[in-house]
């Protein structure tokens, strides 16, 4: 421990040290100023209209690309170590984003994603597809708290926007080679540009792989690596003054196996072939994984007159995922997930209409919403299993929920300006759905056949559908204290669809019992954004209470999936964030928060504890919900000449979180204990920033850490994944 700590410390003097050096430099004499130096401002759609982000009166950050691809960031599981409240965890291929405290912990039965994924307004309705690769990126945007009158369904703990790069108006290129740990290597590109008069193309695409980071006793084979083919064409066309039409398509695939879990505590099954050494796993069945995502889209922005305009953004997502485990990591013959499969093929319709007075900016909406998933989790059971069961061994157990999901809903944004100083912003979205459902449950025996899984299912799958109808509404009141320092203070309503439960193994669940109820928040935020010191510092605090009704939660129910339940919380908290300047060549940023996340009103039956009955879980901590976090970046550009490579950019980053709790009984066992994380990156460019070496290592130090937790009753252990190990990469790019 104390040696972690020394690492630590040096990480963190390391990039402290050109702050005090440069520092020191710039103001030796008494009556010298600081050079001139502002932080880079960003432009966002955050609000669905173009806004500097320190005018945007809620919580937002957003990472530029250079930023992203500077820091070594693919995806999702990365941009939540940059940004303040943003907690990452996996389970079976799946991303559980939670921001605040809010989120989804485990993607059982249909359960959706509590915090909203969009690339170019393009909706991606479900867990295991939120990648966007970063070589086409312009930024994200992340919006922290409920996003229900602009976003509407399942923004509940806010929105992530991935924004890609527009088709150039003068040709250019980039070719990108990078290599790095575990035989890491990965080429990209993308040309863009003029293709005739008003029309502008832009193809971007790549190839990454690496091997994983876990490893397979006594295959050899490794899980948590890449095998990803990705390609993405933009075309803008400008047939007149005034409108413009983008049209892209995008599809990615990754072949590599990214769903497991290993064990935490020693599975109660006879045999010694097993294991607790971290990211190693003992197994005798395979693992194997496939991903597509095809995203088509149509944007079409006309620009009726001065004050008035309207965009429509046309959109379709076909995405399939396939996913085998050894669901028991022993050697023993025990049971298997073999082709968990969770396809989604979903199109969106939405209008926008806006206009902007003198005192008066306003957006009035149209949402259309069309999906078809399903869920299919077929379980072995091998030799040891089976006759617990009375069924031969490699009977297959199936349990599965398909979908069907119609959603419209219609809103209004208006803000008006008082004064100068003070605007009032109304928001308020009318949400209509209907979701149907057929629920399954089948055994296929060897040599029998396929049979019904219950005598519930004699006759068939099993329909239900739900109804909902809910109103969104969000009140804003800002008022400028200076030129730049802006307060607000906002309430707003967030909505999450309920769903329909795969059938647990207790036989539960059936029909209309295995529904569980929609989510819903009321949230409150008090807000003060500001640049400072002749715009050198950006710094940017909230305050947040949520009421939280709904909330949807699991308890594991063996032998074959996990049930839903519905649970009440109260969320409250402080963060802040900050940009500083001091110099032309350095730079300071980081952030900080204080998070009481907490179930009030719920009661459960945790299987690894059953002589504890039904347990009063009101008081314990959220799931990936940290009391504390804190993280400190800094980044120091040296003028090397006007040799080849004349510019070098060192950066570090320290971050800390304090204990996580990953299964909400908070045992020892579903806790992370504290941990501190580190990195660093450097980066060398020409004068013309046209060539450019980057390096980076993230998690420093080498921190093992888990990101979730689960507990398995059929063999009586504690299962689930840690993150990444130290894990570095080298870049080369040239823009032509």
């Amino acid at each position: 421990m104390r040696r972690k700590l020394v690492l630590y410390c040096a990480t963190a003097i390391a990039v402290a040290a050109p702050t005090l050096f440069s520092a020191s430099a710039a103001f030796a004499a008494a009556d010298q100023k600081p050079p001139t130096a502002t932080v880079d401002e960003i432009v966002v759609t955050a609000m669905k209209r173009g806004e500097n982000l320190q005018d945007v009166a809620a919580s937002v950050s957003a990472l530029s690309a250079e930023t992203l691809k500077d820091r070594g960031v693919s995806d999702v599981k990365d941009i939540a170590k940059l940004v303040p409240n943003v907690n990452w965890g996996e389970h079976f291929g799946s991303a559980l984003v939670t921001i605040r405290g809010v989120g989804s912990t485990v993607d059982s039965g249909i359960t959706e994603p509590t915090v909203a994924m969009y690339a170019d307004g393009v909706f991606l309705p479900r867990s295991t597809m939120p990648s966007v690769r970063a070589i086409d990126l312009d930024r994200v945007e992340v919006l922290r708290g409920p996003q229900g009158t602009l976003y509407g369904r399942n923004a509940t703990g806010g929105a992530i926007n991935f924004v890609s790069q527009a088709p150039s108006r003068t040709f250019e290129g980039m070719a990108n080679v990078s290599t790095g740990s575990r035989s890491a290597f990965g080429v990209s590109g993308y040309v863009s540009g003029p293709l005739a008069d008003g029309v502008y193309g832009r193809l971007s695409g790549g190839h990454d792989e690496q091997d994983g980071y876990v490893k397979i006793s006594p295959s050899g084979k490794t899980l948590g690596g890449a095998d990803i083919n990705y390609v993405r064409g933009a075309l803008r066309l400008e047939p007149s003054s005034g409108l413009t039409i983008d049209l892209a398509a995008r599809y990615e695939e990754n072949k590599a196996a990214n769903g497991w879990q290993q064990l935490f505590t020693p599975a109660l099954i006879p045999t010694a072939g097993q294991t607790l050494e971290p990211n190693r796993i003992v197994a005798d069945q395979p693992f194997a994984q496939n991903s597509k995502t095809t995203v088509l889209s149509s944007t079409v922005n006309w620009t009726i007159s001065d004050k008035v305009s309207l965009r429509s953004i046309t959109s379709y997502v076909d995405h399939k995922s396939k996913v085998s485990v050894d669901a028991d990591s022993t050697i023993l013959d025990g049971f298997n997930t073999i082709d968990f499969t969770r396809p989604s093929k979903s199109y969106a319709q939405e209008f926008n209409l806006l206009g902007a007075g003198d005192k008066v900016q306003w957006i009035l909406g149209l949402y259309y919403y069309h999906e078809k998933a399903g869920n299919a989790l077929p379980l072995r059971l091998g030799t040891f299993f089976a006759p617990g069961f009375g069924v031969p061994a490699n009977t297959v157990l199936t349990a599965s929920v398909d979908s069907k999901t119609e959603s419209l809903a219609a809103f209004a944004d208006v803000t008006y300006s008082f004064s100068e100083r003070m605007r009032l912003n109304l928001g308020l979205r009318y949400n209509h759905e209907t979701k149907d459902f057929l629920q399954n449950r089948i055994v296929s025996i060897p040599g029998v056949g396929v049979v019904p899984g219950s005598a519930a299912y004699a006759a068939g799958p099993i329909a239900v559908g739900t109804t909902s109808s809910k109103l969104l509404p969000k009140i804003n009141l800002q008022f400028d204290l200076t030129d730049n320092v802006n307060s607000y203070v906002q309430y707003s309503k967030g909505f999450k669809s309920g769903g329909e439960n795969l059938e647990g193994g207790d036989g539960g669940a059936v029909g209309a019992l295995g529904l569980y109820r929609p989510e819903g928040i009321d949230a409150y935020e008090v807000g003060l954004k500001s640049r400072l010191f002749d715009r050198r510092v950006i710094a940017n605090f909230a305050a947040f209470y949520y009421d939280y009704s709904g909330l949807q939660v699991t308890i594991t129910k063996p032998p074959t999936t996990t049930v839903v339940q519905n649970a009440d919380a109260k969320i409250y908290g402080l963060e802040g964030e900050f940009s500083w300047s001091l110099t032309e060549s350095l730079k300071l940023d980081g952030s900080a928060t204080l998070t009481h996340a907490r179930f009030n009103g719920f009661s459960g039956y945790d299987d690894a504890q059953p002589s504890l009955g039904v347990q009063n879980l009101d008081g314990k901590p959220l799931p990936h919900a940290p009391d504390f976090t804190a993280r400190l970046g800094g980044e120091y550009r040296i003028d090397l000449g006007e040799g080849f490579l004349s510019t070098l950019t060192v950066r570090g980053d320290v971050s800390y979180s304090d204990d996580v709790v990953l299964r909400y009984f908070g045992t020892a066992n579903d806790t992370q204990k504290a941990y501190w994380l580190s990195s660093v990156s450097a980066k060398l460019s020409d004068a013309n920033r046209l060539t450019e070496l980057r390096l980076y290592v993230n998690n420093l130090g080498d921190k093992i850490y888990k990101q979730n937790v689960t507990y398995i009753g059929a063999i009586g252990a504690y299962m689930g994944n840690y993150a990444a190990p130290r894990t570095w990469g080298v870049q080369l790019s040239r823009k032509f």
